[in-house]
């Protein structure tokens, strides 16, 4: 360097140092992670993240199924869609076994067919007639109302698999409690030449 240039000693990364706590163990980071959204950072932690995480994720999935209703979470006949809704961890969990009772009740007096073993004109036969029950009932979802409900659901699914990531990403890299904010330093521009 010249000597004009006036060299400056960047911060540190905003990373937390160690709490004493012994080292947060990954899998059960991501076990906590996927059951309750957030979990997994208060358990390393991370209590207001974590809190955030779990106010954000249920909003988004809740508004999905206050929009579309018991069936947003459709096994049957939206498998993808579910698969995302799924990883929001207990949201999906409650409101699938919620959608499963009034599928069943909907289905118990109905000759329930084998898909793998049915032919295709039975399976669509029954499928017909639960989707009937389910318009008589009002609990069918109507575009573009279903795909909404869906859609948010899912992507509160998507967002706590990032977050899910994240813990465990942190968990490994042994980064427990808050960061720590590091005091700001001046930093000095090379001065020009006369």
């Amino acid at each position: 360097m010249t000597g004009n240039a006036v060299s400056a000693k960047l911060p540190a990364p905003r990373m937390s140092k160690a709490t004493g706590k012994s080292r947060a163990m990954p899998l059960v980071a991501l076990i906590l992670a996927w059951l309750v959204p957030g979990a997994g950072h208060a358990y390393i932690g991370r209590i207001a993240r974590g809190i955030v995480i779990f106010v954000a994720i249920a909003a988004t999935f809740w508004a999905g199924v206050a929009m579309g209703g018991v069936m947003t979470v459709d096994y049957h006949g939206e498998r993808w869609w579910f698969i995302a809704q799924m990883c929001s961890g207990v949201h999906g969990l409650v409101s699938w076994h919620r959608q499963q009772t009034v599928y069943d009740r909907l289905t118990e007096d109905l000759r329930v067919v084998d898909p793998d073993t049915a032919r295709s004109s039975e399976v669509s036969y029954q499928q017909m007639l639960i989707d009937q029950k389910l318009a008589r009932d009002k609990l069918v979802l109507v575009a573009p109302a279903d795909t909404v409900a869906r859609a948010y659901a899912g992507v509160a699914g998507l967002l706590n698999l990032m977050c899910i990531f994240d813990a465990v990403i942190l968990a490994i890299l042994g980064v427990s409690g808050e960061p720590q904010r590091q005091p700001e330093q001046e930093v000095r521009l090379p001065q020009n030449p006369p």
